[in-house]
C-alpha cells in the first residue's frame, strides 16, 4: 500500500460539509473508493485474473463495509464483447455479484461512460441487470455531461464522459451552462474520463481538460480515468489503470481510497493492486547463449506464473535464435522477443574534426540567436505548425 495523506491542519465548520453526512458510515465522514481503466476483456491480461484481484483487494466486503461510494471513472471495458465469449459470463457474473454486494454493504455505485471505441455502452449491464434481478441498489450510469444530485449525502456530481465534444473549450462550456440552470458556482465532486494538460507532455495532439479551472468549479475531489499511469494534482485524483495490460506498465496499479471530512480536511491513500499481472522488460543485447540463460533464469526465478518476459536484443544476438528454446525451458511464461534496428554509422565529420576546421562558422547560442537555430530542427520534426509555434513559446519562457 502506498499512501499520500493530506492531514487535517483546520476546524471544517458545520456550514462546509453537507448535514447529511451525519448519516455516512462513520457520521461526518465521507468514504470514497475510486477506480477505472480497468479494460476487461483485454487480449494480453486475463479476464480472471483482473476480477480475481478486484475481488481480493477493492470489490470485497472487507472493504466496502466501511466505504459509502465506489466510482468507477470509465473503460470498465477493453473493447465490444460478444455473448459466446468466456469473458462475457465471467463479467456479467461479477457485475452482479457487486450490485448485491453494494446493497449488503450499503455502498453508493456511481459509474460514468469511458473512451467510446472501449466501453461501447457495455456498462449499461449494472443498470439493466439491477432491474431484471430487481436489485435495490443505489445506482447511477452516466452516458452524457450531467450533473446529479445525490439526495442522501447532499451533494452535487458532475460527470463528464470521455470525448463528451471534440474541444474541450465546449465541454467546458457545456459544464458552466448546466452549472449556471441548476444555479450552481460549484459542484461538490467530478467523475471523468479524459486527461488534464499535467497528464501528457505538451506536444500530444489530444484535447485536453484545464486543470485550474476545473479545480474552482469542484469544491471537494475530481475522479478521472484515461492515462493509465496514477498521479495527483491538487484535488485532481487519476488512478491510472487497476491491472497491468502491456509491456511498459512496470509500475503500481491499484486505486484511490479517498476520505473526506471537508474541504480541507481529507485524506487520500493509493492502494496497491500487488495482484497485477508482471511485465518485464530484460536487455539481453551482446549475450552469447550461455550468458542469456543465466539471466534469463535469475528473472524467471523472481516471476508468478503467467507472467510476460520480452527480451530486446539486436538482430544478430543469440537470442534472436534461441527464442523457441527458451520459451519450452519456461512454458509458464509468456515471452515476447523485440529486435532493435542498428544504429546507422555517422559518415559525417568528427567532432574532432569540426573543431580543427574555423570556428568562425559557428553561431553563437544565446537569447537572440537560438530561434533562429532551433528552426530549422523544428521543421524536420513536425509540420504541425500548432506543435512548432507550441515549442517556441514554451522557449521564451524557459528563456
Amino acid at each position: 500500500m502506498t499512501t499520500d495523506t493530506q492531514p487535517s491542519f483546520v476546524n471544517v465548520l458545520a456550514r462546509d460539509v453537507p448535514n447529511e453526512w451525519a448519516m455516512c458510515k462513520t457520521p461526518g465522514l465521507l468514504r470514497i473508493i475510486s477506480l477505472g481503466d480497468v479494460h476487461l476483456g483485454h487480449s494480453n491480461t486475463p479476464t480472471r485474473l483482473i476480477i480475481r484481484n478486484l475481488d481480493t483487494y477493492c470489490t470485497n466486503e472487507q472493504v466496502l463495509a466501511d466505504v459509502d461510494m465506489l466510482i468507477i471513472t470509465g473503460d470498465l471495458f477493453e473493447r465490444l464483447l460478444h455473448n459466446a465469449e468466456d469473458a462475457v459470463h465471467l463479467i456479467n457474473s461479477w457485475i452482479t455479484r457487486l450490485l448485491y454486494k453494494c446493497v449488503a454493504c450499503d455502498v453508493v455505485l456511481r459509474i460514468v461512460e469511458g473512451t467510446p471505441s472501449h466501453d461501447r455502452e457495455q456498462s449499461r449491464f449494472f443498470p439493466e441487470q439491477a432491474k431484471n434481478a430487481n436489485i435495490p441498489v443505489d445506482l447511477h450510469y452516466a452516458t452524457t455531461l450531467s450533473i446529479e444530485y445525490v439526495e442522501r449525502f447532499g451533494i452535487h456530481i458532475l460527470y463528464v464522459p470521455d470525448k463528451w465534444r471534440t474541444r474541450t473549450e465546449d465541454t467546458l462550456e457545456e459544464v458552466r451552462l448546466e452549472m449556471k440552470r441548476l444555479g450552481l458556482e460549484q459542484v461538490d465532486f467530478a467523475i471523468m474520463h479524459g486527461a488534464f494538460e499535467f497528464q501528457l507532455p505538451a506536444m500530444v495532439k489530444e484535447p485536453l481538460h484545464d486543470s485550474e479551472i476545473y479545480l474552482k468549479l469542484v469544491r471537494f475531489f475530481i475522479f478521472i480515468g484515461h492515462i493509465h499511469f496514477p498521479t495527483r494534482k491538487d484535488r485532481i485524483l487519476p488512478a491510472g489503470s487497476y491491472d497491468r495490460l502491456n509491456h511498459g506498465e512496470e509500475h503500481k496499479k491499484g486505486f484511490y481510497d479517498v476520505k473526506v471530512r471537508g474541504p480541507e480536511d481529507h485524506e487520500v491513500v493509493f492502494v496497491e493492486n500487488k495482484g497485477a499481472k508482471r511485465y518485464d522488460t530484460v536487455k539481453c543485447h551482446g549475450l552469447d547463449t550461455k550468458e542469456l540463460n543465466v539471466s534469463l533464469r535469475k528473472k524467471v526465478e523472481s516471476l508468478p506464473k503467467g507472467s510476460a518476459v520480452c527480451i530486446r536484443c539486436s538482430p544478430h544476438d543469440a537470442a534472436t535464435g534461441d527464442i523457441e528454446h527458451i520459451k519450452q525451458q519456461w512454458p509458464w511464461i509468456e515471452w515476447s522477443l523485440t529486435v532493435d534496428k542498428e544504429k546507422k554509422k555517422e559518415t559525417g565529420p568528427s567532432m574532432t574534426e569540426l573543431f580543427k576546421s574555423d570556428l568562425r562558422q559557428f553561431t553563437d547560442i544565446n537569447e537572440n540567436s537560438i530561434m533562429e537555430l532551433i528552426d530549422e530542427d523544428l521543421k524536420r520534426k513536425t509540420t504541425d505548425p500548432a506543435v512548432e509555434s507550441r515549442c517556441k513559446e514554451r522557449l521564451k519562457e524557459l528563456l
